[in-house]
């Protein structure tokens, strides 16, 4: 099968192979430091969540292989560029279970990568239609503005938990979402089954990061391939703790979080004080909610390949909280 033709594209038709080949060649440079940095990277995969909700959209209609192959390269390295952007600002030493990029070759050298991953992302829209190109822009503007939102609350106690959902939109359902609608734009569906999977993704991408940030406060740390405690120690507060917060805003958790640098005994403490807050279990409850708006909006599209695997995905992310 040549590049041109097109294919309802099913699950099991090797997406993950392509995508490799795509992001190999996006990443590959003269320089060879940078190479080096975003190459690492990339080939410790990573979910790869956001290219394979794009392939499995895609597969409600018939698309160019190409064409899918170029879009989602674009979105995971959009990814991969903001993940590189984070560790240096949160200070992160670990990323996919190794040494992150900034803990190994120091914060400039891992924002410049970062920066060059992005520009490689640009690069791989220059292969899509215009519309396609105008809907990745916004995401990213929407990505962005989601980043600097939650910088200028970092340390923050007092941050109302309806604005940290709204950042969460912002920065990562936002990159749910697009590839949802973009695979089904480019396969040529449907208006409405494109916005019905749009929702889908967004409802996703959201129960996905409070399940993280849950995860941060209760999980395992060789599951999860960093350390617990990294958020609060970033004062970065998530849903859990903010409603902590809420409920005792003069305790010691408020006092432990209003002063930077936390020690990891601190912040053990400080996870230990939301866990017994009872607001853990809020949050599961708000993911429940949230997986099961993804499912109501699938829930309304007609047969296609890539329906059981995307239907999945929300019974997966729920899964991860137990």
């Amino acid at each position: 099968m040549n590049s041109s033709e097109t294919l309802p594209l099913s699950p099991g038709t090797g997406w993950a192979a392509r995508l490799d080949d795509a992001l190999h060649e996006a990443v590959t440079v003269q320089d060879a430091d940078l190479g080096r940095i975003a190459g690492g990277l990339i080939r410790r995969g990573g979910k790869r969540l956001r290219p394979r909700l794009l392939f499995l959209a895609a597969s409600l209609g018939e698309a160019d292989e190409a064409l899918l192959a170029h879009a989602a390269a674009a979105i995971e390295l959009m990814h991969v560029g903001s993940l590189l952007h984070d560790d240096v600002m949160d200070g992160a030493a670990t990323r996919r279970g190794a040494p992150s990029a900034n803990s190994r070759w120091g914060n400039t050298h891992a924002a410049t990568t970062g920066t060059h991953v992005l520009a490689c992302a640009m690069a791989e829209l220059a292969h899509l239609p215009h519309e396609a190109v105008s809907a990745v822009t916004e995401a990213a503007f929407t990505l962005c503005s989601g980043q600097l939102r939650e910088t200028e609350h970092v340390y923050d106690t007092e941050l109302a938990a309806d604005e940290h959902l709204e950042i969460i939109r912002m920065k990562t359902a936002t990159l749910f979402g697009l590839p949802c609608r973009l695979g089904a734009e480019l396969a040529a569906c449907d208006p409405g089954h494109a916005e019905a999977l749009f929702r889908f993704g967004q409802q996703l991408g959201i129960a996905f990061q409070l399940t993280d940030d849950l995860l941060d406060l209760v999980g395992d740390p060789a599951s999860l391939g960093k350390p617990t405690g990294t958020d609060l120690r970033a004062g970065v507060f998530s849903y859990s703790v903010l409603l902590a917060l809420r409920r005792n805003p003069s305790g010691r958790l408020a006092a432990l979080l209003r002063h930077e640098n936390l020690t990891e005994q601190e912040a053990a403490e400080a996870a230990g004080l939301v866990r017994l807050s009872g607001t853990v279990d809020l949050t599961r409850e708000l993911v429940r909610t949230h997986t099961d708006r993804a499912a109501t909006a699938l829930a309304g599209l007609p047969e296609f390949p890539g329906r059981d695997a995307l239907a999945d995905m929300p019974r997966r992310i729920a899964g991860r909280m137990r």
